[in-house]
């Protein structure tokens, strides 16, 4: 599969560039397939590399095999570790039949990032708000959790 911009522009970090600047961003890509079952990133890998998912789908694994979510075309995988410099805190599996991805280096795409700074900064600020979304999304599950386990015990405690 070659890389085009209209598939590139499909994920959310490269939300507000233009054509040109997205062809930038592009040079720093390669395509990887990944076949059902094979791992794109690893829980604990200490790798720095982001994966645009292009075709296919991808599952998101935590600790033990809990399911945290899927991956479709235009998912970006591994942006909390480019910007923690942490391990990998997921394990993301190939899953239906074959997975394309861009990948795109950790350590090129933060030179980059310093080198272009315009770019960069929209680049950061896509992932910024990408990650507080899921800490909102996060934090309401945990408050109806929360509220779930406090039904039980009222529950319990009327019987």
């Amino acid at each position: 599969m070659d890389l085009t911009v209209e598939a590139f522009k499909k994920n959310y970090l490269v939300v507000g560039l233009s054509d040109d600047d997205v062809k930038k961003v592009m040079t720093l890509a390669s395509v990887c397939v990944f076949q059902p079952g094979q791992e794109i990133v690893t829980l604990g890998a200490r790798d720095l590399d982001i994966f645009i998912v292009l075709s296919g789908q991808a599952t998101v694994l935590r600790k033990g095999g809990a399911l945290l979510g899927t991956a479709a075309p235009g998912a970006v995988i591994g942006e909390v570790a480019l910007l923690d410099n942490q391990a990998r805190s997921a394990t993301v599996m190939a899953r239906t039949g074959v997975v394309t991805c861009a990948r795109i280096d950790g350590n090129d795409l933060r030179r980059f990032i310093g080198q272009n700074k315009e770019i960069g900064f929209v680049m950061v600020t896509n992932i910024a708000r990408i990650l507080a979304k899921r800490l909102r999304e996060a934090s309401e599950s945990i408050e109806d959790l929360r509220g779930q386990v406090a039904d039980m015990w009222i529950y319990k405690d009327q019987k």
